[in-house]
């Protein structure tokens, strides 16, 4: 990834903002029921994308929902809860934000949900991630101007404050998207993780569509035209040119450009709709795109460098551009910020880019490959730096058995992990611990490799097993 915006990137980010700042004009210009119009607005693009990306994913559809990957990829099932929490989130994003952007002046509207990484900031220090001053002075300065401009919107009546309050509501829903997002991503591709959120958010828009008795089909032309525009322009071509941009510019630098989408679309809302907001407003729209831009920089001047990488966890913001279309595979050089993290504490971050790179390389080279085997070996030397041997124990012994099976099998690598798994379960200090592993290791250890001059060997290492649980005044493991 370059470290500068080119002319190109810079290119893609305009065509990005031109594309993301349309959605509220086009809400506002449809006069059609908010919920209709968000419904339509996923069930069209969960058609125009979702078929496509199924086809492409099959494999690995099979894959999350059958736990093929036993211990290691039981996350996955954990990625789809998560992901159904997401695309309820999304929901709600929709749902209150096309409502508000109804309501109130397009350029209130989005400059409210603009403060969405207001929202994430305080989410991440919920989850005991530490913010620098930089940020906290940028929340105060987003919430002030928060106050400030739906404060304006008082004398204009009550229509307009309540549309206020429910943009504001869309960019908390969205923070929650985006941090349940940076929680699932690890463990699903990106067009599986897409179509799962999508196609709850289709749901639950319908079902909100029928319990409010809104029509979710009946539009005017007006609204089939802003229906059209919202699924080519934000859905579509946005979210294409932000992808294309990630892959060559700063996200930082990014991010902070994507913040022209606010004035951007009060422009649109103006010449088009003829919409401006009240003059009182305009200092609080200005002070909450001026505080947001803080956070966002407060945030990236603060991570260390090593989080930098691609797929790597960054505590703080970096769930701002986390939309499920947006992640890149990991790089190679990755393994510094996860004994980095590892070393530091920072567990979350990195067993969230072993499982991103795991994930990549079962898609790559298949579930049982020596590639996506090689990072349940990092994972293992990842619990044994935290001191958690009973892991790292099961972990060994998980890639044993995935190394002494076909389609790869590798007897020299076999045995390292299997030898690996041994020498951590002899410093178990948790009694309990040794006599559950004692029989899938003793197991293991039967199962030598058909090679006669390994036999010895092998077998030596059950009566090791043995010896040792004797040793330990500890009952004899189970015979396989």
């Amino acid at each position: 990834m370059r470290t500068k915006l080119d002319a190109v990137s810079g290119a893609a980010v305009l065509v990005t903002v031109l594309a993301f700042s349309a959605t509220a004009p086009l809400t506002a210009y449809a006069a059609a029921p908010a919920f209709a119009l968000a419904f339509g607005r996923n069930a069209l693009g969960l058609l125009t994308l979702g078929p496509a990306f199924l086809l492409a994913r099959r494999r690995e559809v099979h894959r999350v929902f059958s736990g093929e990957r036993g211990l290691v990829r039981k996350e996955q099932r954990r990625a789809v809860l998560f992901g159904l929490g997401a695309g309820t989130a999304l929901a709600a994003h929709f749902a209150t934000f096309m409502t508000g952007a109804q309501l109130t002046s397009v350029a209130m509207a989005t400059g409210l949900v603009a403060t969405q990484p207001v929202w994430q900031a305080l989410i991440a220090t919920a989850q005991g991630r530490r913010l620098s001053r930089a940020a906290w002075t940028g929340l105060a300065v987003s919430v002030a101007g928060a106050m400030v401009a739906s404060g304006a919107d008082l004398g204009t009546g009550a229509r307009a404050v309540t549309g206020d309050v429910l943009a504001l509501a869309g960019a908390v829903a969205l923070a929650a998207y985006t941090a349940l997002s940076e929680k699932a991503r690890p463990d699903v591709s990106t067009p599986m993780y897409s179509v799962l959120c999508f196609s709850v958010c289709t749901v639950e828009m319908l079902l909100l569509c029928l319990v409010t008795g809104t029509s979710p089909v009946t539009f005017t032309a007006h609204a089939w035209f802003a229906l059209l525009g919202l699924l080519l322009l934000p859905q579509l071509l946005g979210l294409f040119s932000l992808n294309f941009a990630l892959g060559r510019a700063p996200a930082t630098a990014v991010s902070v450009l994507l913040l022209l989408e606010a004035p951007m679309a009060a422009l649109v809302g103006w010449l088009w709709l003829g919409q401006l907001p009240v003059g009182a407003a305009w200092p609080g729209l200005v002070m909450i795109m001026l505080g947001v831009v803080v956070v966002v920089i407060g945030d990236a001047r603060s991570a260390p460098s090593a989080t930098d990488l691609p797929g790597h966890g960054r505590s703080g913001l970096h769930t701002l551009l986390q939309h499920p279309i947006l992640a890149a595979a990991p790089a190679d050089d990755v393994y510094d910020g996860i004994w980095r993290d590892a070393r530091l504490g920072r567990l979350a971050e990195a067993e969230n880019t072993i499982r991103r790179s795991e994930n990549h390389a079962v898609r790559a080279y298949g579930v049982r490959s020596a590639e996506a085997t090689h990072w349940i070996e990092v994972r293992a030397h990842v619990a044994h730096l935290t001191g958690d041997g009973r892991l790292a124990v099961r972990l060994w012994l998980s890639a044993a058995r995935f190394h002494a099976d076909p389609p790869r099998k590798d007897t020299a690598r076999t045995r390292l992990c299997l030898e690996r798994a041994f020498t951590e379960w002899r410093r178990l200090h948790d009694a309990t611990a040794t006599s559950e592993l004692a029989p899938a290791l003793r197991q293991m250890y039967a199962k030598h490799p058909n090679d006669p001059r390994e036999h010895r060997r092998w077998s030596g290492g059950v009566r090791e097993v043995d010896a040792h649980l004797a040793a330990q005044g500890l009952a004899p493991a189970h015979r396989a």
